[in-house]
């Protein structure tokens, strides 16, 4: 019996994927651009099926794009 893994592992527009392990798990963070929340994260335990555990930037947590603006007057 083969093991097959589903292409792309996160289906829909999730770019920029970098993954790091944590002991016997694993964490994937995407690029989101100018989207709030913004950078997706998920979880996995065998590389092939994750869940979006939450986001590392919002609203609560300081994202305001017009403070980040080199244009903001």
């Amino acid at each position: 019996m083969s093991n097959k893994l589903r292409n792309p592992i996160i289906p829909g527009y999730y770019p920029d994927p970098s993954i790091c392990r944590v002991g016997d798990d694993f964490y994937l963070a995407n690029s989101s651009f100018e989207l709030c929340p913004g950078v997706p994260i998920f979880h996995s335990k065998d590389l092939a099926n994750w869940e979006q555990i939450g986001h590392a930037v919002t609203m609560e947590k300081g994202f305001h794009m017009e403070k980040m603006s080199v244009w903001a007057a």
